[in-house]
């Protein structure tokens, strides 16, 4: 037994209700708020422009654009700041240390600060990759030394021994 609802109708236009006095009130409202923030916006413009006259009629040194070569000066001084701020006594006496510890099997090249970036670039030869991995372990256990890093690494032909050219780099702590 199955009953089959009845007719739904539907009605798309349905009229509209309109309650004039409801917009009205709504209108009033929002053009007396408007106007309150206008008048209130008006007040702080005229402050500001009063508390800028009194500023302005102190006497207060103005500052003048520093001059180029002040600004090249600065630049230098800073400059010298970071190269003297580098633990070179400790740095140096740390690599060579390491250096002795590995004298038989490592052969130090060279040795590149950047203070600028806090990093100090080493190359130096070795027979075999096994001896360049060592040497850079011994390199981590620096205390001034951060994230010692193999860059790179180039086996030399021209040499008749052949040897391995590896860059290592650091950071360093202050």
């Amino acid at each position: 037994m199955s009953k089959t609802p009845g007719r739904v109708r539907l009605d798309f236009v349905a009229p509209v209700h309109r309650s004039p006095a409801a917009g009205a009130a709504l209108l009033a409202m929002g053009l007396a708020a408007a106007l309150g923030l206008g008048l209130a916006f008006h007040g702080k413009l005229e402050e500001r422009t009063r508390l800028e006259q009194a500023l302005g009629a102190t006497d207060r040194p103005r500052r003048a654009a520093p001059a180029p070569e002040a600004l090249r000066s600065a630049a230098e001084a800073a400059a010298v700041v970071r190269e003297l701020d580098v633990p070179w006594t400790r740095l140096l006496a740390e690599l060579e240390a390491a250096g002795h510890d590995s004298a038989a099997t490592v052969a130090l090249l060279s040795v590149e600060p950047d203070p600028a970036k806090q990093l100090v670039r080493i190359t130096a030869e070795v027979r075999a990759m096994p001896d360049a991995l060592a040497y850079l372990r011994r390199l981590e256990k620096i205390t001034v030394l951060r994230h010692p890093a193999l860059e790179s690494h180039e086996r030399r032909k021209d040499d008749p021994e052949h040897p391995l050219r590896v860059t290592l780099s650091a950071g360093w702590s202050t």
